[in-house]
């Protein structure tokens, strides 16, 4: 069902601490699963359809990048999408580069106050072997990802600090004044971010600042409630 190997189910299990009850088939003693006892060990290892191929760590990848309209900067960004280690994912995403489903493609972007060049990882949709998959590719599911909490804001939106060393903002201290920042920007990139990462409560704060203008006061409040909603 879930389409892995035993050993991996079993450490799973152990990692989870899911034990079978105790049952007979065919005059078999085997172990009895519930359903949600299943439910719990595919978010844990994910699940990719057979193809012929291709890996189980290459659709995961593939799953990763189709879900990605932003691509990565990083095999590093792609094994953490895809749940699996980083040097597997530079195999993975080697392999698929050569076989044309992943491209490296040029971005400009705004980083320290400079416009720099960088290179993305991104997914080729338009080659035709993406095409022939994307059925199979729609049915992977990535395994659930660790929620990590971020500690400082990531580098690509230090230009919004120009007047403060990023490096000296630890978000448990400072969270206020980055959401405040970055939440009144003119950058989609950063307002998710903050939007998805900060304290629902600094946000709310961010729509009491005397320097927040009037007419962004109400939309930081319905941000901040959402956001408080959802945890």
């Amino acid at each position: 069902m879930l389409n892995t190997s035993v050993p991996r189910v079993t450490r799973a299990m152990k990692r989870l601490g899911i034990v079978g009850t105790q049952g007979l088939r065919d005059h078999r003693r085997v172990q009895v699963f519930e359903l949600f006892m299943v439910k719990a060990i595919e978010a844990e290892l994910g699940f990719a359809p057979n193809v012929e191929g291709y890996t189980r760590e290459d659709m995961f990848v593939l799953a990763a990048m189709n879900l990605s309209p932003y691509g990565f900067r990083s095999v590093h960004a792609v094994s953490r999408a895809a749940a699996i280690s980083a040097t597997t994912a530079a195999k993975v995403v080697t392999r698929l580069t050569q076989r044309g489903l992943i491209i490296r493609s040029p971005q400009r972007e705004l980083l320290n106050r400079k416009v720099v060049t960088l290179s993305v990882l991104n997914a080729n949709r338009h080659h035709k072997e993406w095409r022939r998959l994307s059925e199979q590719i729609a049915m992977v599911k990535l395994p659930t990802a660790i929620p990590t909490t971020p500690k400082i804001v990531p580098r690509q939106f230090w230009h919004l600090f120009w007047n403060a060393d990023p490096l000296k903002l630890p978000i448990a201290e400072h969270a206020d004044f980055i959401a405040t920042r970055m939440l009144l920007s003119d950058e989609p990139k950063a307002i998710a971010w903050a939007a998805t990462n900060l304290p629902p409560v600094s946000i709310s704060r961010a729509a009491d600042m005397r320097s927040t203008p009037q007419a962004d006061r109400q939309w930081l409040r319905n941000l901040a409630m959402a956001m408080s909603t959802e945890d």
